[in-house]
């Protein structure tokens, strides 16, 4: 049975089999906020300060969008205690700041992720196309959220290069300026669906949330004249529910975001140039300087962007980096590729004597 008060928090029949498999007896809870070591859950009471207590069951740690069993601390003004966290049905993920091998889940169990880039300076579509294979192998649908239209030099144009690489992706134009845009993007929203917002410092993810929640729930801050970048107004994720019902989770703005292992998330990002690869002469094909390559027949006919490519590349290679980091089978098979390659140097005519 589904908790009639939590229905409007996304709970459903899917979550309470759950529930009922990992911790039966537990009460279900949406986290809304992480601080650290604590967290603010929405129950079936309303929202509880929460704690992971050591000997918890949770393997993983709970972040904002997660469901999670938990139950009532002994009195009242004790904080509850997380006991599990219940199967993820989607993460938005990136590589953790720094040179390591960890991850950080930024939002959970979202239905949309609007990806959002303000149009005060000239798209980044390399930055965009980094967005949405994250996006994509997060395992929920990308959209691409253009704020500060008034502000763009050449409107048309911007939206144009981004709709360009921006392949089955639904795409907004939107200003503060401009009550119609924002009234389209309110409109889409559907009470009990979570929406993430992700994008760099100043592009107007907070207040976006509040131009759609029609009311300050988020902080908002200038940003530099020189450089539009912002100042990180929003220093962790939270979930708040508008008037419409519809869940919003914003977060703060990334100076770098680096992706993970791709599978899906690199062909859905890259269609057009999946296909061109599928008429390469080699399976194998690395589109850099193979004989009968129809990737770069397209660049060099200009039917694809080089910089397109390149960027597909760089992604690709950063995807295998990090495969190889916390694959060891993966970080072998490299290694015997790159040996096997060395020998073979060694007979070729060119360095023979």
């Amino acid at each position: 049975m589904t908790d009639v008060a939590l229905d409007a928090w996304g709970w459903d029949e899917g979550w309470a089999a759950h529930l009922e498999q990992l911790t039966p007896g537990a009460q279900p809870a949406r986290v809304t906020s992480q601080q650290r070591a604590r967290w603010v859950i929405q129950t079936a009471d309303g929202p509880q300060p929460a704690r992971l207590p050591s000997a918890s069951a949770a393997r993983l740690t709970p972040v904002t969008g997660d469901w999670v069993a938990c139950v009532p601390g002994p009195s009242p003004s004790d904080p509850w205690s997380i006991l599990r966290l219940l199967p993820r049905r989607s993460a938005v993920r990136r590589g953790a700041a720094g040179d390591t091998a960890s991850e950080q889940v930024l939002a959970a169990n979202v239905d949309r992720l609007w990806i959002v880039q303000a149009l005060d300076t000239p798209p980044n579509l390399r930055s965009l196309e980094r967005y949405l294979a994250v996006g994509w192998e997060s395992g929920t649908t990308p959209e691409i959220v253009l704020t500060k239209s008034d502000l763009a030099e050449a409107l048309d144009e911007a939206v144009a290069q981004v709709r360009g690489i921006s392949y089955g992706v639904a795409l907004w134009v939107t200003s503060v300026d401009d009550p119609a845009s924002l009234d389209l993007l309110r409109a889409s929203l559907v009470a009990g669906s979570t929406v993430a917002l992700l994008g760099p410092s100043g592009a107007g993810k907070s207040t976006l949330v509040n131009q759609l929640a029609q009311s300050d729930v988020a902080r908002t801050g200038a940003v530099r004249a020189g450089d539009k970048k912002g100042r990180h107004t929003t220093t962790g994720r939270e979930l708040v529910q508008i008037h419409n019902g519809a869940l919003l989770l914003d977060t703060p703005g990334m100076r770098e975001l680096r992706v993970l292992s791709l599978d899906e998330g690199l062909g859905l990002t890259f269609p057009d140039i999946e296909q061109w690869a599928a008429h390469c002469h080699f399976g194998d094909c690395s589109h850099t300087s193979e004989p009968g390559c129809a990737v770069l027949r397209a660049v060099s006919e200009n039917e694809l962007d080089e910089a397109r490519l390149l960027s597909y590349r760089k992604l690709q290679a950063e995807s295998a980096f990090e495969r190889r980091r916390v694959d060891p089978l993966a970080r072998a098979e490299y290694v015997a590729l790159h040996k096997t390659a060395m020998k073979t140097v060694k007979f070729h005519p060119k360095y023979r004597g």
